[in-house]
């Protein structure tokens, strides 16, 4: 009998079976299934793609936070999640360390936003697939997305 390969597949790109992703220059997002792969919204395969990715003439789309620091940032920002502005990562001036700012829409007469100052971390040890003083939505973070699908 033939052995099934498509988790050992997942694993080797760095992505879980049956959870969407995205490959560099499409729109759509992607899952691997124990027969394949498919896009999401789609009932045809897409094995070409993962051969394709599999060759390395194409490439998937690393999330910008892992699963600790998603699961992180979700339980700080649940309280106001539907109010955050913004999130991003800052440089503190000739020091060798990072931290995490957020942006939350105030409704103090005089300020458009409050701010909350995650602790500093040294730099490059973690949100490395933040850039530096880029301004994120929780979308394009990832944040709460499993709360959206229920």
């Amino acid at each position: 009998m033939v052995e099934n390969k498509m988790r050992e597949v997942a694993k080797l790109l760095g992505v879980e079976m049956g959870v969407p992703f995205k490959v560099k220059g499409y729109k759509e997002k992607f899952v691997i299934k124990d027969y394949g792969m498919k896009k999401v919204c789609a009932k045809l395969s897409s094995n070409g793609t993962l051969i394709n990715i599999l060759c390395g003439r194409e490439e998937i789309e690393q999330p910008i936070l892992d699963n600790v620091e998603k699961r992180y940032l979700e339980g700080v920002l649940k309280p106001f999640k539907d109010r955050v502005e913004f999130i991003e990562k800052c440089e503190q001036c000739m020091s060798g360390k990072e931290y995490i700012i957020i942006a939350i829409s105030s409704n103090i007469r005089y300020s458009n936003h409050e701010y909350v100052i995650l602790p500093f971390f040294d730099k490059g040890t973690m949100y490395k697939g933040m850039e530096l003083n880029e301004k994120y939505t929780p979308e394009e973070l990832g944040l709460f997305q499993d709360e959206k699908r229920k």
